[in-house]
Parts: C-alpha cells; sequence; structure tokens
C-alpha cells in the first residue's frame, strides 16, 4: 500500500509541521534563561515552610532541567536569612535560617528560582508571670535590724518593692527581673509592740515588731509649733526625758530636714534646718519623742509695679510719653521699676518688654539688674500730627528675687494704669 505525503499549508505560507514544531519550542523554553541557553524548567521542593516559634533551618531543593540555567534565591523579610545557595546554575539547595519569634504569629516570603516560598512561624509562647515569696510574714525584735525575702519568678518577670510603714526601710531590692532578693531595715521600737507592711511583687508581707521593754518614761519639749521665715534657717527643740528613756526624731514634710539630734537617750536637742520657700504660705510636721511638731513657714513677698516718667512732666510720674521738640532733638522716656519685697529677701533681676507703634511696630526689651528701662524716639515722623495722635504703650515688666521668686506687672492691668504715647509733628 502506498501513502502519499503531503505538505499543509497554513496562513502567511508556513507549513503546518513548522508551526506545530515553532509552539513545542516556545512551550519548553523558560523565558528568564540567559541568552543562548537551553530551555529551562525550575522545581522547588517546597512551596511553603512551617516553623516553631523557636525559629530554626530549613532546605529547599531547586530542580533544574536544561544546561546554563541560572537561578537566584532572596528573602523578603527580615526574620529569613538565606545561608547557603543564594544562586546557582544547575539543579542545587538553599538553607534558609528563620530567627526565632518574640511575638505573634508572622509570615514571609523568598524567591528562589522565579518562585515564592512561604514562611509561617507561630507565635512565642505567652509568659505567665507567677511569684513566690519566701515568707510572707517577718518578726522583728525590740531592737529592730535587717531581714531579707527571696523573690521566685519567671526570668522575664519584673516586680517592685514597697514599704507601707514609716518604721520599714526597703534597703536593696526595691525591684528585680526574675528571681531576687529583697533586704529590708527595720528601725528600733522604743513604744508598744506594732505592725507594718511592705508590698513585694503585688503581695502584702506583714513585718511584726515586739514593744520595748516597759519603762516609766515621759518626754517634754521645749515648743510644739515653730514659725519659720520664707528664706528657711534652722531651729531647734530640745528634749527632756528620764536618762534611760529613748527618742527617735523624724521629718514628715520634705522642706523640713534634721541635721543633728535624729535620735536620743535621755535629754537631748534636735536641730531642724528648714529650706527657703519660693511659693505659698505651708506647713509640715515633725514628730519628736513620739509628739508633733508643727512648723509653719511665711511665703516670700514679692509685688512688681513701675512708673512712667516724661521730660516734659518735669519729674513727676506719668501715663503717656511725648515725643515732641521744637528743634527736632530725641525724647527720652523712662521707665521706674517701684517693686517690692516683703520679708529678707531681695530682687535679683527686672525683665522689661515694651512695645509701641510709630511708623512700624516698636518692640523693645532689657533684662539684667537695673531697675530702669529707657527708649528714645524723635517728634516729626509719618503719622505724627500737631496735636500729637496717641498710640497705645505696651509695657510688661517681671521681677525676680534672690529666692527665685517671680511677680510680673503690666500696664493697664491691675493697679497699673494704662499708658500711651503721643506723636508730635516737630516745632510745637
Amino acid at each position: 500500500m502506498k501513502f502519499r505525503l503531503e505538505t499543509v499549508w497554513v496562513a502567511f505560507g508556513v507549513p503546518l509541521f513548522a508551526l506545530v514544531a515553532l509552539l513545542a519550542s516556545a512551550c519548553t523554553k523558560n523565558p528568564a534563561a540567559p541568552a543562548g541557553s537551553s530551555s529551562c524548567t525550575y522545581a522547588n521542593s517546597l512551596t511553603s515552610v512551617n516553623v516553631g516559634a523557636g525559629g530554626g533551618t530549613s532546605t529547599v531543593t531547586v530542580t533544574v532541567t536544561g544546561s546554563s540555567c541560572s537561578w537566584t534565591a532572596t528573602s523578603n523579610v527580615a526574620f529569613v536569612t538565606v545561608t547557603s545557595g543564594s544562586s546557582g546554575t544547575a539543579t542545587g539547595t538553599v538553607t534558609l535560617t528563620i530567627a526565632a519569634n518574640t511575638g505573634a504569629a508572622r509570615s514571609g516570603t523568598v524567591t528562589i528560582a522565579g518562585q515564592a516560598v512561604t514562611i509561617n512561624q507561630d507565635a512565642a509562647a505567652a509568659v505567665v508571670c507567677t511569684y513566690t515569696l519566701s515568707s510572707t510574714v517577718v518578726s522583728a525584735t525590740t531592737a529592730g535590724g535587717t531581714s531579707t525575702l527571696t523573690v521566685t519568678a519567671p526570668s522575664t518577670c519584673s516586680w517592685t518593692t514597697t514599704s507601707n510603714a514609716s518604721f520599714i526601710t526597703v534597703t536593696s531590692g526595691s525591684s528585680g527581673t526574675g528571681n531576687g532578693t529583697v533586704t529590708l531595715t527595720i528601725a528600733a521600737n522604743a513604744g508598744a509592740a506594732r505592725s507594718g507592711t511592705i508590698t513585694v511583687a503585688g503581695q502584702t508581707v506583714t513585718v511584726n515588731q515586739e514593744a520595748a521593754p516597759p519603762v516609766a518614761c515621759s518626754y517634754t519639749l521645749s515648743t510644739t509649733t515653730l514659725t519659720a521665715a520664707a528664706s528657711g534657717g534652722a531651729s531647734t527643740v530640745t528634749v527632756t526625758a528620764p536618762s534611760t528613756c529613748g527618742w527617735t526624731a523624724v521629718s514628715n514634710a520634705v522642706f523640713i530636714t534634721i541635721p543633728s539630734g535624729t535620735s536620743g537617750t535621755g535629754n537631748g536637742t534636735v536641730t531642724l534646718a528648714i529650706a527657703a520657700n519660693t511659693g505659698a504660705a505651708r506647713s509640715g510636721t515633725l514628730t519628736v519623742a513620739g509628739q508633733t511638731v508643727t512648723v509653719n513657714q511665711g511665703a516670700p513677698g514679692l509685688v512688681a509695679s513701675f512708673a512712667l516718667f516724661d521730660p516734659s512732666a518735669q519729674g513727676a510720674a506719668t501715663t503717656e510719653c511725648r515725643f515732641r521738640n521744637l528743634t527736632g532733638q530725641p525724647t527720652t522716656c523712662t521707665l521706674q521699676s517701684t517693686s517690692f519685697t516683703f520679708g529678707a529677701n531681695t530682687i535679683a533681676s527686672y525683665t522689661w518688654t515694651v512695645q509701641y507703634t510709630y511708623v512700624t511696630v516698636k518692640t523693645l526689651t532689657q533684662s539684667g539688674a537695673s531697675p530702669s528701662f529707657t527708649f528714645t524716639d524723635v517728634c516729626g515722623q509719618f503719622s505724627s500730627t500737631d496735636d500729637g495722635v496717641a498710640q497705645p504703650l505696651s509695657v510688661q515688666l517681671t521681677v525676680v528675687d534672690n529666692l527665685g521668686a517671680t511677680a510680673t506687672a503690666s500696664s493697664a492691668s491691675g493697679n497699673q494704669p494704662p499708658l500711651q504715647v503721643r506723636l508730635f509733628t516737630c516745632g510745637l
């Protein structure tokens, strides 16, 4: 039997078998392959990787069909690193290192041979903070002393210690993370049995202290009320007591310190140092031999004020500065501070701000120890008139005393009258 093969032609005059061969060649060739290389195909062994929160490594095998077929591996997220196999020209292995995760679950991708591989990582396990104390009750003798507590907790769990009683001081271990030790100092007890608490890692620890031995002790203070000037200073309180009777002196106010006489036996003297007061009047107390001594301190007195003087007013204070002269000479006006203090404080500095409009807005300032301020201008400028057009004169004075207190006065405010400048043409 004989067969006849005929060439079948398609559009544009191309034989059908040639068109089929051309399409087959296009389907197997990798567009990314280097020029002149054979057809390349790539297959990754994994398209996704699941990793625990602790991180680790994973490998992906790249299978390459064809010759001289190059490929690369790049990470698209910070927590994944390509540690080996970042590129190749044949079948190879890519090693990925995934960092430990300390937060929520996360995902990212790496691109291997032009294909995405997804990395899914579990969230970090939540740390549950629990705290165990070596004891929740501490017993102390009359003499007081030190005591320690241990805190057991996970390494990432923080805690604090605070005292809730004046006779208990946290001398170390006021804060910590994980396991730690708290050291307490318990003051001597000169009176009845007492209890106080501290809070450690959110838990209450009770400190019970024995009473002092029974002694017929009585204490007499030279005064229970002291008055201090705003500038502060020193003062004393004397204690009269039997020779075997101990006592302490403790300040209950931050502006009162006790340089000497914080404790004693029998008669003694407590010396107080009272800080200068820069604010309102205040009161504070100290406890001496179990009795309350009140310290009343007055506020520093400081009042800001000023007066305006114009040459034409012949030395008297006035409310306006007149820029006026027959020959066109400049006119100088003076602002004089009339500020004053109460008590021993003194004014240390003066800050002036002066503003008025004459052709333009003029702002003048001065700071220093001088209580006066002068400003000068001339008649006959634009906007001046024969009758002297009036413009507001704004003045502000701030004074500071040697204690740091401040006071401010402004024109047209409080006891200060409104002020103005008068702008005249020259020669009138």
